[in-house]
């Protein structure tokens, strides 16, 4: 009888840990998801540098101001 529920014991134990663990196809959507917005969070702030950015190209003049 001891026996019998140690087995029984064990196999709740491992029925347990492993009915915690996400399924295999909820982890490949989980990061899909994380790829998905780490991208998106990535090109805003791609877009973000880009609106602030000296074009290389241009050439600005500077005003002086020291001379009156």
């Amino acid at each position: 009888m001891k026996k019998l529920y140690s087995i029984l014991l064990v196999t709740l134990i491992c029925i347990s840990v492993f009915a915690c663990k996400p399924a295999a196809e909820d982890r490949v959507k989980m990061h899909e998801n994380a790829k998905r917005i780490s991208d998106s969070i990535g090109n805003v702030i791609d877009a973000a540098m880009a609106e602030v950015a000296i074009p290389a190209s241009s050439t600005t003049a500077v005003a002086d101001t020291l001379k009156k």
